[in-house]
């Protein structure tokens, strides 16, 4: 009898062995890249001593492209041509990252990678007259950041 179990579990054995099909899969995940940030303070005030800053809170799912531009090119009176140059100091904490550069030349808009993936991590801007207002009246600039997941706009590096 065990002679007969022995010989059936080889003869399905062997059976089996040539009847086995192999499958492939292939499996697929993605997410949708996305940028964010917030910012504390939209309005910035330039203190008596030409200083303003703020942070923005970062959340980006992939490395990103940021864009800087400055509307006038500095801080331009309301009823006047003249421009009052400024600086801009840009860090990332996280991605222990920094840049200083004059708003004169962020008419044209600096654009800057960043190969770090950053979830809540802070940016802080900071501006610096270069020289006094010294006519009365309003002076104002618009600075703009723009982010954008480097997966959107040119792949992951």
């Amino acid at each position: 009898m065990m002679k007969k179990v022995f010989c059936l579990f080889l003869f399905s054995y062997g059976l089996s062995a040539y009847c086995n099909d192999d499958v492939s899969l292939t499996i697929v995940g993605y997410i949708v890249p996305k940028c964010g940030f917030t910012t504390e303070n939209n309005n910035l005030t330039l203190s008596s001593n030409g200083f303003a800053n703020t942070e923005l809170v970062i959340n980006c799912n992939s490395p990103m492209r940021v864009s800087l531009q400055s509307l006038n090119g500095g801080l331009r009176h309301q009823q006047d041509i003249k421009v009052n140059d400024y600086n801009v100091n840009w860090s990332i904490l996280d991605a222990n990252y920094s840049m200083a550069v004059s708003a004169k030349l962020l008419k044209s808009a600096k654009v800057l990678n960043v190969n770090d993936v950053l979830f809540n991590s802070i940016a802080k801007l900071q501006i610096e007259l270069v020289e006094p207002l010294i006519y009365a009246g309003i002076y104002q600039d618009v600075i703009r950041i723009e982010m954008t997941p480097t997966a959107v706009s040119g792949g992951v590096r």
